[in-house]
């Protein structure tokens, strides 16, 4: 039976897939999602502890509190430093 363009002949086969493949493409998705997983543990990881020490005492949730603002301060100005805004 010929095929409808080209030569009788049928075309070469393409390698499979295999092992090497699931490996890099398993690399490329732990590499894109590292980041993100990390910063969604420390934020349950966060709130765990200021909810416990708000447990244990009001005041002593100040601290977890403290260092929460403070690294949402930071984060802050390094977004504004890498994206500066329109104009400036």
């Amino acid at each position: 039976m010929g095929f409808y363009y080209g030569s009788s002949e049928p075309p070469p086969e393409e390698p499979k897939p295999g092992c090497l493949d699931v490996f890099l493409i398993t690399r490329a998705m732990f590499g894109i999602l590292l980041w993100p997983m990390v910063a969604i543990t420390l934020v349950v990881v966060d709130a765990a502890i200021i909810i416990w020490a708000f447990a244990t005492h009001p005041a002593l949730a100040l601290m977890p509190l403290a260092l929460t603002a403070v690294a949402v301060w930071l984060l802050a100005k390094w977004e504004q430093r890498r994206n500066p805004p329109p104009g400036l």
